[in-house]
C-alpha cells in the first residue's frame, strides 16, 4: 500500500470516492439539510482552492495505483475528511492514514494535537485512538458532532533522524510510512508562510466509522467483519519508541545547547524566502528558506558575513533552480512526480562580538518527489573580518585528534562498525575537505558545550555502507578539543 499526499489532479477521483461511501453509508443518518452542506462542502469548486492555498491537505491511500481511502486535514491539525472504499474496509487503510497523519503533524506541521469533530457512531472509536471530547455534542446545518482532540507527543515523532546532547542527527528510519509521509509532504507545510484563511463553516464532515476493538482475525467482538483503520493491534511505530541509546528524546537542531554572549552588542533578525510557482501544475516548485542576518556591523563586514549566512541556507535553492545541473533537469524530466523543493530551518548555536557560529537543516526534494534529503550546512563565520572557517582551520587531524574523533562518532553512531568502509587517510581527507565523491561533506560548529565535527552524509541509493544518518558530529569540550588546535584566529574569538 502507498500512502502518499494526493496532487491536484487526483483530488476529483478523491472527492468522487468521499461522495460514494458518505451516500451509501452515512448520508442515511444525516438530516436533508446536513447531506446537502456537506455535498456543498466537497465539491470541487469548492475544495480545490483551498488546496492550492495550502489550506487543506490529501492523503491518499493506493493500492496496485488505485485510490482506496483517503484523509483530508487542514494545517492546524483538524481532520475534515476521513473515508474508506467500502469493499477495502477491514485492511487496516484507516490505520495507515490515520498514523500517516500523526506523523505529519507532528514532524512536518509541529503542532500538538489533531481535532476532529466526531459523528456520534464514530466517538467510541475516536477515543480507542486516543481522542478525548473536547467540548459537548452539537448539532450545525442538520450535521450532529462531537469535537475531540487528541495530543500529539512530538517527541515520539523525530522530524529528521535522532540525537542526543551531545548531538547526533540522521534519518532515523523507525518507520517507513514516516519518510514516505515526509517524501509526499514536506511542500504543503512549506507553504504555511502563505496567510490561512479559514471559512466559518462547520468541521464535522468525518467518516463515522462503525469498527470495534479488533482481534487478531479481523473481526469485532460479534463476530462481523469491521473497520480495521480505528484498530488497536498494529502500530507503526512499535518498533520505535523515540528514543535513542541512553533514552533521550530525538529532537533534531533543537538539542544543539546554544550560547549567546551576555554583552552582545549585534542585532540578530530572521530573514525568509519564499517562493511557490503555483503556475505549474505538472511539478511542485515549492521554497522556504529561513536564515539569519546580523545587524550592527559595518557595512562592507556586513554585506561579507550576512551574504555568506545567507548563501549556505540558499545553497539548495541555487543549485536545484536558480543554477540547476544537468543531472537536476533529467530527473525532473525522467521523474512522474518532479519536485523542486528546499524547506531550510536553522539554529545560531554560538555568538559573541568575533565570531558566530549557524547551523542549518535542509529538507529538500532535488528533482524526483521519491527522493528526499535531509543536509546539514554550518557557517562559522569571524565577525572580525568575515574569514568563513573550515574543520581543516581549527583542528589538526594528527593521530591522536583522528582516534579520539572516530570513536566519538562511534558512540554517536552507537555502532562500532560506522565509518568502516573508510581507511584513516580518506576520514582525514573528508575532514580537509575532499568529500569523497560528495558522500562525506565535513561540518563543525560552536555551541554551549564545546565544538562538534562530525559528516553530512549523501550515500548514492542502495549503498550499502548507508546507516539512514543524514548527518553525525562527535562533541568535544573546548578543554579537550584545544590540544589539538592550529594557530588559527578562531581560538582567539571563542570566549
Amino acid at each position: 500500500m502507498d500512502i502518499r499526499i494526493l496532487k491536484e489532479q487526483e483530488l476529483l477521483t478523491a472527492l468522487h470516492l468521499v461522495w460514494e461511501v458518505f451516500a451509501e453509508e452515512v448520508a442515511p443518518s444525516y438530516t436533508p439539510e446536513g447531506v446537502e452542506e456537506f455535498r456543498s462542502f466537497i465539491k470541487y469548486d469548492n475544495i480545490c482552492p483551498m488546496f492550492r492555498r495550502g489550506e487543506i491537505l490529501f492523503f491518499g491511500a493506493f493500492e496496485d495505483n488505485e485510490l482506496k481511502g483517503t484523509m483530508a486535514f487542514r494545517r492546524d491539525g483538524h481532520i475534515c475528511l476521513f473515508f474508506v472504499c467500502r469493499n477495502s474496509q477491514g485492511r487496516g487503510i484507516g490505520r495507515s492514514l490515520r498514523e500517516a497523519a500523526a506523523a505529519y503533524c507532528a514532524t512536518v506541521l509541529r503542532v500538538d494535537k489533531a481535532t476532529v469533530n466526531a459523528a456520534p457512531g464514530a466517538v467510541a472509536h475516536y477515543e480507542s485512538l486516543g481522542f478525548q471530547a473536547a467540548g459537548e455534542e452539537q448539532v450545525v446545518n442538520g450535521i450532529r458532532f462531537l469535537p475531540m482532540e487528541l495530543a500529539i507527543d512530538r517527541s515520539a515523532y523525530p522530524p529528521a533522524g535522532k540525537s542526543r546532547t551531545p548531538l547526533i542527527v540522521g534519518i532515523a528510519i523507525g518507520s517507513v510510512l514516516l519518510l514516505a509521509v515526509l517524501i509526499f509532504g514536506i511542500y504543503i507545510a512549506a507553504r504555511g508562510i502563505s496567510s490561512y484563511i479559514q471559512e466559518r463553516r462547520p468541521d464535522v464532515y468525518e467518516e463515522p466509522f462503525d469498527d470495534r476493538d479488533r482481534h487478531d482475525d479481523g473481526r469485532d467482538d460479534d463476530g462481523n467483519h469491521d473497520y480495521d483503520g480505528y484498530g488497536r493491534g498494529e502500530h507503526n511505530w512499535d518498533d520505535y519508541d523515540g528514543s535513542y541509546g541512553d533514552g533521550e528524546a530525538l529532537s533534531g537542531l533543537e538539542s544543539v545547547p546554544a550560547y549567546e554572549a551576555g554583552d552582545l552588542k549585534y542585532e540578530t533578525e530572521e530573514k525568509l524566502y519564499s517562493y511557490t510557482d503555483d503556475e505549474k501544475t505538472s511539478m511542485v516548485v515549492d521554497f522556504q528558506v529561513r536564515y539569519p542576518q546580523i545587524n550592527g556591523l559595518d557595512k562592507e563586514l556586513g554585506t561579507k558575513v550576512n551574504g555568506a549566512l545567507k548563501d549556505c541556507a540558499m545553497e539548495t535553492v541555487d543549485k536545484i533552480y536558480t543554477n540547476p545541473s544537468e543531472s537536476v533537469k533529467e530527473g525532473v524530466l525522467a521523474s512522474e512526480y518532479p519536485a523542486l523543493v528546499s524547506y531550510v530551518e536553522y539554529k545560531i548555536c554560538y555568538i559573541n562580538n568575533e565570531f558566530v557560529s549557524v547551523i542549518f537543516q535542509d529538507y529538500s526534494y532535488q528533482g524526483d518527489s521519491s527522493t528526499y534529503y535531509v543536509d546539514l550546512r554550518a557557517r562559522n563565520i569571524s565577525l572580525r573580518d568575515g574569514t568563513v572557517y573550515e574543520v581543516k582551520d581549527i583542528v589538526n587531524t594528527d593521530a591522536a585528534f583522528m582516534n579520539e574523533w572516530l570513536e566519538g562518532m562511534k558512540d554517536e553512531a552507537d555502532d562500532d562498525t560506522f565509518l568502516s568502509e573508510l581507511s584513516r587517510k580518506q576520514m582525514e581527507s573528508a575532514l580537509k575537505g575532499d568529500s569523497q565523491g560528495g558522500v562525506y561533506v565535513a561540518n563543525f560548529f560552536a555551541d554551549a558545550d564545546g565544538i562538534e565535527i562530525g559528516f553530512d552524509f549523501n550515500y548514492k541509493a542502495d549503498d550499502p555502507n548507508d546507516l539512514g544518518y543524514a548527518w553525525v558530529t562527535a562533541p568535544f569540550e573546548f578543554s579537550d578539543i584545544r590540544e589539538y588546535k592550529t594557530n588559527s584566529a578562531f581560538w582567539d574569538e571563542i570566549d
